[in-house]
């Protein structure tokens, strides 16, 4: 099997595509599997290899695009060929993801034939990615400008795994529209993930987090623990100087601190975390919508619903009845 990916270039038009191409035997990719068009420089690749099916892909770049990949679920093992990455040998497993350029390079990827691997990637072009990007260049990261430039280079990172990145992609996976809004859909959803990435990768080098304070091993352990007081009794959390009193720091050396632990504010973190433990109980039918939401803490369902909607993507009796488990 073999999948070749490039972006080519208009030089009087100056318009830019990605051209992706998949060949496999019938058999190897589930149904599940698709290759969306967004737009010319905006690909969605969906990739399902069955498990106990030949699993071997060869892979040949040239001009790279940009990829955002996303491992769902089983494990890859990558070996490159070209390049800096030579002769390097990668695993890379379910729940991992990362923003990912290699341009002129080739390799073998080898997914694990007794569960097979769903990967889910997003391919754009460096150009779509600096349209979006209202950074000065000489903020950005010196290999992320090499990127942007189109250099012959070779660059991967790998993201922290977060809920609201997971949720993203299962909307994506099974996504419930169709007709004339289904592509407005996806491509809502690639550009919210792509956004979220983006954020983690350059934010420090880009100047987009705010100014950071160095925390000890013992600062770590207070925010730590200021979490885990935060989220004790998610009905009546405790203000910002109660729990800065109660972990032995000021607020502002919290309130940075827990951003750096955690990656959100204080309260963006409580906000999320009980709208998590409410999706929890939709998925698992232990409780009815209205039940969730005053077992954590909400009092209006019309404030619960808007919060719900705004964090996944659907209002939680859509949520209910798509992720809920089969009683």
């Amino acid at each position: 099997m073999k999948y070749t990916m490039n972006v080519q270039s208009n030089a009087q038009s100056r318009d830019h595509r990605v051209d992706y191409r998949v060949n496999s035997a019938d058999g190897v990719l589930s149904d599940r599997s698709r290759v969306i068009h967004l737009r010319p420089e905006l690909i969605l690749n969906v990739s399902d290899v069955a498990p106990s099916a030949e699993g071997t892909f060869r892979f040949e770049i040239e001009q790279a695009p940009i990829q955002f990949g996303f491992v769902i679920s089983g494990a890859n093992r990558i070996t490159y060929h070209d390049g800096k990455l030579r002769g390097e040998t990668e695993v890379v497993e379910g729940g991992s993801s990362g923003i990912f350029y290699f341009a002129q390079t080739s390799g073998v990827i080898d997914s694990v034939r007794s569960t097979g691997v769903c990967t889910l990637s997003i391919l754009t072009t460096p150009r779509f990615v600096e349209e979006y990007l209202h950074i000065p260049s000489k903020a950005l990261p010196a290999e992320f400008r090499g990127i942007l430039a189109d250099q012959p280079t070779q660059f991967r990172w790998s993201a922290n795994p977060h809920p609201a990145k997971s949720h993203i992609l299962s909307h994506i996976l099974y996504d419930r529209f169709r007709g004339p809004v289904h592509r407005l859909f996806l491509e809502s959803r690639v550009l919210e993930l792509m956004a979220m990435q983006l954020e983690e990768c350059l934010g420090q080098g880009a100047g987009i987090q705010s100014e950071t304070v160095r925390l000890t091993p013992a600062d770590m352990e207070r925010v730590r623990a200021a979490r885990d007081e935060l989220v004790r009794d998610i009905e009546n959390p405790p203000t910002l100087v109660e729990l800065a009193k109660a972990v032995g720091m000021n607020e502002k050396k919290l309130k940075n601190g827990f951003k750096q632990v955690f990656g959100k504010p204080v309260f963006a973190y409580y906000r999320d975390y009980r709208l998590d433990k409410a999706r929890e109980l939709l998925e698992s039918n232990a409780m009815t919508v209205t039940e969730a939401a005053y077992s954590i803490g909400y009092l209006s369902l019309s404030h619960f619903s808007r919060a719900f909607r705004r964090r996944f993507g659907l209002n939680p009796k859509e949520y209910s009845r798509i992720f809920g488990r089969i009683s």
